[in-house]
């Protein structure tokens, strides 16, 4: 307050005083000087007060300016008036609730970017406008340029998922799904849902969250391709065996050799149908308890022991030897003894059909120094390492990754010619699977090929260790 001011507001307070100064003087009971003096002594002490009190208020009005300003200050130390010290204290306590209050708010938005970058999940929050507020890390893993206030269709410009946004932002929708292609990568298939926050308040009003639909897309097409590659492998022997069939009631009726020619190939074809049948009944079982670990005891040296003899004659027809070698003493593990049979059958028979005449098939156990990072989930004390080498033309590197695919063959013809279904590597899969381990396929063409089973060896607590796996 001015000095101006103060004097007009001490004038103001006071000319009710100064009235009744001048009332005595006029009635005689004060001299004039008397009351002049008294009157000018009222005035001064008015400004007097009127100087403290204001210059309290001031000190009062630079704290909240602080507060204000810095959302922190000092309290005014020496206040004279109790009224100017209350509103003092009402500031302090009102800016200590209200820094309180964002230290929470701060917290409560700490913990929700946490938790929203911690969600597996892609999710994108945006404003009415379309306008990109706010994402998680997954988000930014999925589009690499995504940023905060740039327009969504920066990042997707897929008609449809912009439509679904538009009817829910347009309130047609509470929330409405769409499907969504990567458009960086077209096997990547996502289900965007798209809805309106609750309590949307300030820029975030909409979110956007993407649920990755790739392996279900792919268990889509392998099912289609499956019952296609099925449908296809049954048709051929069934065809050979209706043509022959039909000779034989028609031209051929009467004719032994003819009679003679077509049975054995007949055979062979409804052979490979059942064949095939099998391996598909078995594939079925296997993946129908492949989650389900198993129970019993068994002695992988043994099993592959057994093995190697039951097929040492098949070996024997190509002039080759299979030789079994092992690093370690115990090869006790838990596991299906039928199964762990069934799956170094098949690797074993695949390494004698299509390795070179008069050479060795040769199987090695031994403890896995480097197991594949696909077990680290399980962990497993110990691991076996169970390897089926060949010498053969080998296979390429891009055929790899897909060995173990339902009827997938490198060389079909071949394949057929010495009788494979198309389904053991699959059947071995699964069947590893379901013992916690896994397979790798190494292969150099021109030199060979290396199947490696890989484990879990049998420890102190390994049956609780498989088990709660």
């Amino acid at each position: 307050m001015g000095f101006r001011q103060l004097i007009l507001t001490a004038l103001a307070i006071a000319f009710p005083v100064g009235i009744v100064f001048i009332v005595l003087a006029s009635m005689g009971q004060l001299g004039v000087g008397t009351a002049i003096l008294s009157a000018l002594l009222s005035w001064l002490g008015v400004v007097a007060m009127l100087r403290i009190y204001f210059g309290d208020l001031r000190r009062v009005a630079r704290y909240a300016t602080d507060l204000r300003d810095r959302y922190k200050g000092t309290p005014p130390q020496h206040i004279s008036f109790a009224a100017a010290s209350e509103l003092s204290s009402l500031y302090t306590q009102i800016a200590a609730a209200f820094r309180d209050r964002i230290a929470l708010l701060e917290a409560q938005t700490s913990t929700d970017a946490e938790i929203l970058d911690h969600l597996p999940n892609p999710v994108v929050m945006v404003n009415r406008q379309r306008v990109v507020t706010g994402f998680n890390r997954a988000a930014k893993g999925l589009f690499h340029n995504l940023e905060t206030g740039r327009d969504l269709t920066r990042f997707i410009r897929d008609p449809i998922l912009l439509d679904a946004f538009d009817d829910v932002a347009n309130e047609r929708e509470t929330m409405k799904h769409a499907e969504f292609v990567l458009a960086s990568d077209a096997h990547r298939h996502f289900d965007v849902l798209t809805a309106r926050l609750p309590a949307a308040t300030g820029d975030r009003n909409y979110v956007l969250t993407f649920s990755d639909l790739t392996e279900l897309r792919k268990l889509e097409q392998m099912r289609a391709d499956f019952a296609t590659d099925a449908g296809h492998e049954l048709r051929t022997p069934l065809s050979v065996l209706l043509g022959f069939i039909e000779t034989l009631e028609g031209p051929a009726k009467d004719d032994p050799d003819a009679l003679n020619q077509f049975l054995p190939v007949m055979r062979d074809q409804a052979q490979r149908m059942q064949h095939l049948i099998e391996d598909l009944l078995s594939l079925a079982r296997i993946e129908l308890n492949e989650h389900t670990p198993p129970s019993e005891d068994c002695d992988v040296g043994k099993i592959i022991g057994k093995v190697a003899q039951s097929l040492a004659m098949k070996a024997q027809d190509k002039g080759m030897n299979i030789r079994v070698t092992s690093t370690l003493d115990d090869t006790g593990m838990v596991g299906e003894e039928k199964e762990l049979t069934q799956v170094f059958v098949n690797l074993v028979e695949n390494a004698i059909k299509y390795g070179h005449a008069n050479t060795d098939v040769e199987v090695s156990i031994s403890l896995a120094k480097n197991p594949p990072g696909a077990l680290a989930r399980f962990r497993h004390d110990r691991i076996m390492a169970v390897a089926i080498r060949d010498h053969s033309d080998g296979i390429a590197r891009e055929h790899l990754p897909r060995l173990t695919e339902r009827f997938y063959r490198v060389d079909t013809a071949r394949s057929r010619a010495v009788g494979g279904t198309g389904l053991g590597l699959a059947i071995v899969k699964h069947l590893v699977q379901r013992h916690r381990g896994t397979m790798q396929i190494e292969s150099e063409q021109g030199v060979g090929s290396v199947f490696t089973v890989y484990l879990p060896a049998k420890t102190g607590d390994n049956v609780r260790k498989l088990h709660t796996a």
